[in-house]
């Protein structure tokens, strides 16, 4: 090999590279929408910083196939970072939080990073409804009725009363992710009852940020997505507790 003399530099350091609060999140291998609505919450404020990594999942949603999902908590937890601290971890799914168990995949996460807070859209919205002071609750998803029912019966488990509920009946990600705005927007409208206190539109794999304002003007009430409760709740429990404008009643008001 010939020589080469190659000059040694010094660097010098970025230090934004240690941010006020880094977020680990879990997406699912299928999903085009949820990481995008995370991060449009979440970039609103300074010094926060979201690493990514996906988990194997199946085109077809059901309590099975998300159940499943079990078996790569671990590993998508072991990827993130590893050696670097992260305040809190996502798992980006609400009815697979429910199909696997709560405990479950807290457990699943923990124990390979201890040292973490683990956050999940379902348990995020019930305390998001709470934060709002929301006990009366109208319900709108994309599951298939199996699915659909299975949370449905999760979130009656936690206390509230459902008015009204509606489903897409979808099959999955490459269905759900590509449901327009204005869709959105006329089933949230047609959905949530009068005596609702809020709306609930479950389901991290549809990117809600751009429309929860519109809803909840139209609607006079708070409106409540899985990803705003995620990126919520992975913020507070980073520390984050800044109120901000533009997100929904849920960041200005909790």
């Amino acid at each position: 090999m010939t020589a080469r003399a190659i000059k040694r530099l010094t660097p010098r350091f970025d230090e934004s590279i240690n941010p006020v609060a880094a977020l680990g999140f879990i997406g699912l291998a299928t999903d085009r929408a949820s990481l995008r609505d995370f991060c449009d919450f979440t970039d609103r404020f300074d010094g926060v910083q979201v690493h990514p990594t996906r988990i194997p999942f199946v085109e077809t949603a059901t309590p099975e196939t998300l159940a499943a999902m079990a078996d790569h908590l671990a590993d998508g937890a072991r990827v993130l970072v590893p050696g670097q601290p992260l305040q809190s971890i996502s798992y980006s799914c609400t009815s697979g939080t429910i199909a696997i168990g709560v405990d479950k995949v807290h457990a699943q996460i923990k124990s390979v990073r201890p040292q973490s807070a683990v956050v999940t859209p379902i348990e995020a919205a019930m305390g998001a409804l709470r934060a709002l002071d929301c006990r009366r609750i109208s319900l709108l998803m994309p599951y298939l009725m199996e699915t659909a029912d299975m949370v449905a019966d999760f979130i009656e488990a936690e206390g509230f009363s459902l008015d009204a509920l509606a489903t897409f009946d979808l099959g999955g990600d490459p269905e759900m992710n590509r449901v327009s705005f204005a869709s959105l927007v006329e089933a949230g409208i047609g959905t949530c009852a009068a005596e609702s206190d809020a709306l609930f539109i479950s389901c991290t794999g549809w990117r809600t940020q751009p429309i929860i304002e519109k809803l909840e003007e139209a609607l006079d009430k708070p409106v409540v997505t899985s990803n705003q409760a995620l990126a919520w709740s992975a913020l507070r429990q980073a520390g984050v507790t800044a109120k901000a404008a533009g997100l929904g009643r849920l960041f200005a008001e909790a």
